[in-house]
């Protein structure tokens, strides 16, 4: 029987691409899911709702709803990404604030709505989708890029703040993976959004917490 079994395992961004995969790959390893995703739309798991990650009300509302119907969250996967593409001076400020809030505040809001249960519980993993934008920079993608290199600092200083409590962190830092978003893109697929699952499967299961801090590559 998989370590997941029964496990509750939160997931923003299920409704499609790597999230959808995740939510779908968590609950096959017998795990309860509670989904959620910004739009309206068909999403794995047990309990699934609408959220948009960057409004603090809604986030807290769905962790807390989750807790009441699933349990307290055994693990965390912070999923929900945009991405706006364009030239630096062609950017608008409501541009680069969605970026912005969706991929850096909504991590921060999710994470700090999760971590009092993890932290009294002294149990917990919270485990974020970087980028290999997080490693590199990229013409025209200049928010997206910096809300991913923010997203692995900002694990990495909860990785150290967890240590002592027991609450496991890590990033999964996927390549170029066949999604809509990538299709925004002018680069070509190199991986599935199957594989990207696997990799957070591993890290929510059996990662050794040794590896707690870890930014995992997945560049395929």
């Amino acid at each position: 029987m998989s370590s997941l079994y029964r496990q509750v395992c939160v997931v923003t961004g299920a409704s499609r691409g790597i999230g959808r995969a995740i939510a779908e790959d968590l609950a096959a390893a017998g795990a309860q899911v509670a989904a959620c995703a910004a739009q309206d739309a068909p999403l794995a798991g047990d309990w699934r709702v609408r959220c948009d990650v960057s409004d603090e009300e809604q986030v807290a509302r769905f962790l807390a709803e989750a807790e009441t119907r699933l349990g307290p969250p055994d693990v965390l996967v912070i999923n929900a990404g945009v991405l706006e593409r364009a030239a630096i001076d062609e950017m608008s400020a409501s541009q680069w604030d969605r970026v912005i809030d969706v991929n850096l505040r909504g991590a921060f809001l999710c994470a700090r709505a999760a971590w009092p249960s993890m932290k009294a519980r002294r149990k917990g993993r919270i485990l974020a989708l970087g980028s290999v934008s997080g490693t590199i920079g990229t013409p025209l993608a200049s928010a997206y890029n910096a809300s991913k290199w923010g997203l692995t600092g900002f694990i990495k200083s909860l990785a150290e703040e967890g240590r002592d409590h027991g609450i496991f962190c890590a990033l999964v830092l996927p390549g170029s993976t066949d999604t809509d978003m990538l299709k925004q893109t002018p680069f070509p697929p190199q991986i599935e959004p199957q594989d990207v699952a696997k990799v957070v499967r591993f890290l929510a299961a059996e990662a050794p917490f040794a590896m707690t801090g870890s930014a995992v590559e997945v560049f395929g």
